[in-house]
């Protein structure tokens, strides 16, 4: 992985901005029209690993001495009628255990916004999307001011893709996979220059290939390359068809790592 996510880099143990991503104009406010609040510096002093955890996995400092924190509410995509998956359903769950921390969930597929009750808490819109498509451009800026229209003390979160702890996460799980295949990310095919521009970066930093489903099942697999596909998705998808030859395939938040890993990113956030 390139310096920029160098985990024993001053710069990281400090703080992150977002601004020391090299694809900062894709992650930056230009993709979803709304300012993102979240203070890096805010975060010294929280981790996204438990204690006992090795250094390597350490993509955050301790949490030490915050008497309150934000409510979290996490933005998803969903099924139809609103259904969310239930390892979606699981991280919450999590997330609440976690320090006692104040969370909800939306789906965009839901007809009825779920109504908030978090009195003066301050607020967290978390978009857990990995790429930067029509949902993080458009979907998220709508729901932001919709519940800033509320009256709610609300700052938007970076959409998780663009998160520099979730791509050290995934950085550090490729890195740890079966070295005689080699690992290729395959993604929903997109169609914008924003997104795809994204996923070019995304290659050069975790330096492995991206492929959309359709072109890995049509050009990829069965090659001569012996990659191993691994969905970039984070739960399963009918709409999302990747042939592996028979090999089980499983979804980001289906692996245990993954999933601790995130429910520590996001349950040491301020």
């Amino acid at each position: 992985m390139k310096s920029a996510f160098d985990l024993s880099s001053p710069s990281f143990q400090s703080g992150v901005s977002l601004n020391s991503f090299s694809c900062s104009a894709i992650c930056s406010s230009a993709v979803t029209n709304v300012h993102h609040d979240l203070d890096f510096i805010a975060l010294d002093g929280s981790r996204n690993t438990p204690e006992g955890t090795p250094e390597r996995l350490s993509l955050l400092p301790n949490r030490t001495n915050w008497e309150s924190h934000h409510h979290l509410h996490l933005l998803v995509h969903g099924s139809r009628g609103g259904k969310i998956h239930p390892s979606l359903i699981s991280l919450v769950d999590q997330l609440k255990n976690y320090k006692n921390r104040s969370v909800s969930i939306e789906a965009l597929t839901q007809e009825i916004p779920p109504q908030l009750d978090i009195g003066s808490k301050s607020m967290f819109l978390v978009p857990l999307f990995l790429l930067p498509g029509t949902h993080v451009c458009s979907d998220v800026p709508k729901i932001f001011k919709r519940l800033k229209d509320a009256g709610n003390n609300i700052k938007l979160f970076p959409f998780l893709g663009s998160f520099h702890p979730w791509l050290s996460l995934i950085d550090d799980w490729i890195s740890n996979q079966n070295s005689f295949y080699k690992p290729a990310l395959i993604h929903h095919p997109v169609s914008t220059e924003t997104s795809s521009a994204f996923l070019k970066c995304l290659e050069n930093v975790l330096n492995i290939p991206f492929y959309s489903w359709s072109r890995w099942n049509r050009d990829i697999l069965g090659g001569e390359k012996n990659y191993f596909p691994i969905p970039y998705l984070l739960t399963p998808s009918k709409n999302v068809e990747i042939d592996s030859n028979g090999e089980e395939l499983k979804s980001l938040l289906e692996i245990e790592l993954i999933h601790r890993g995130l429910v520590n990113i996001l349950g040491n956030l301020p």
